[in-house]
């Protein structure tokens, strides 16, 4: 059928009849033959928290269609870690002075909202790709603020960017700079050929309604849901839903239940808990759920699944650095 497909619509056309049944089977089968060609990797290349964990960087989620990148958060250390993914054949070559590499093709941000364990890796992002080659302005999606933090970053940093820019060592002009893009509603943020990044409010803590935010990340082959750091909300259900990865935070609620009250209040008021998420996994039923920047306040990773398994039988992990999703 295929071999005779596109002779029979341009015959339609000139006969002036309407190819509709011809075009809908043309688009059918270009929307399949994507589908087919397609990949999906989803990379934490970041899961930590405030706290100091030697094991976990800063809060960073990479998803890889067909070496094309979309970078989720942007925490302290993160960046180290994509050196691991250095030969994968998912990934952007590992050379320099190319945007066609894993340093020039990391172009894009999404910033879920603020916190400084989602952002402190920006001026890193920043500034290191470029040394590496990265020759076009990175784009920053994020809250109100988010222009500012760039700013700010990069006025921190003018003494290096003086010394490469007019100093002896060869630098592009452009590759350090950030085209920020501040959004304060639910919203389509970015859409291309293949992707389409979607970003939904979500409640955090006292940060205001349109600060705080999760994105929907839909791809020829994949659905993944990244919550951002939120609380239970049956608000946030209509985002989660249909998710082949949902990417949610997590606390464990025993640990919780030892701290003083008013930290217990400020916490449910700010995330979730194990048994909270289970509720919410039961209701959107992604096929993977994926707990995130996960809240110990002295357990362990054993302890955090062990307390979810209680409440939730279906299939969930709880991510570590460098785990990669398909």
């Amino acid at each position: 059928m295929k071999g005779i497909l596109k002779p029979l619509i341009l015959a339609l056309a000139v006969a002036g009849l309407a190819p509709t049944a011809a075009l809908a089977e043309s688009q059918s089968a270009s929307a399949a033959e994507v589908k087919e060609q397609s990949q999906t990797h989803v990379v934490m290349l970041g899961t930590g928290t405030p706290t100091l964990q030697h094991k976990r960087a800063g809060q960073a989620i990479l998803v890889v269609v067909d070496k094309e990148m979309y970078l989720f958060d942007a925490g302290p250390g993160f960046v180290r870690n994509l050196k691991a993914l250095s030969g994968k054949d998912f990934m952007p070559p590992d050379v320099m002075f190319t945007n066609d590499s894993m340093y020039g093709g990391l172009d894009k941000v999404f910033i879920t909202h603020l916190d400084s364990d989602h952002v402190l890796g920006l001026p890193e992002l920043l500034l290191r790709p470029w040394v590496l080659g990265r020759d076009q302005p990175m784009k920053v999606i994020g809250p109100k603020g988010t222009q500012g933090l760039v700013d700010n970053s990069l006025a921190a940093f003018k003494d290096d960017l003086d010394h490469r820019l007019y100093g002896t060592q060869p630098a592009n002009a452009d590759g350090y700079k950030g085209e920020v893009t501040e959004i304060s509603d639910t919203q389509i943020v970015h859409q291309d050929n293949k992707v389409t990044v979607t970003a939904f409010r979500v409640p955090h803590g006292s940060w205001d309604e349109d600060m705080s935010f999760g994105y929907r990340v839909e791809t020829p082959t994949k659905t993944i849901v990244i919550s951002g750091d939120t609380r239970m909300d049956e608000a946030n259900y209509e985002h989660f839903k249909g998710a082949d990865i949902l990417i949610h935070e997590v606390m464990h609620e025993g640990a919780i239940s030892r701290m003083p009250e008013d930290w217990q209040k400020y916490m449910y008021h700010a995330h979730t808990s194990t048994r909270q998420l289970a509720e919410i996994a039961k209701e959107v039923k992604p096929g993977l759920l994926v707990m995130n920047h996960p809240l110990f306040f002295g357990k362990t990773d054993e302890d955090m699944v062990a307390e979810l398994a209680q409440h939730y039988d279906g299939t969930f992990v709880l991510a570590s650095d460098l785990d990669i999703y398909e």
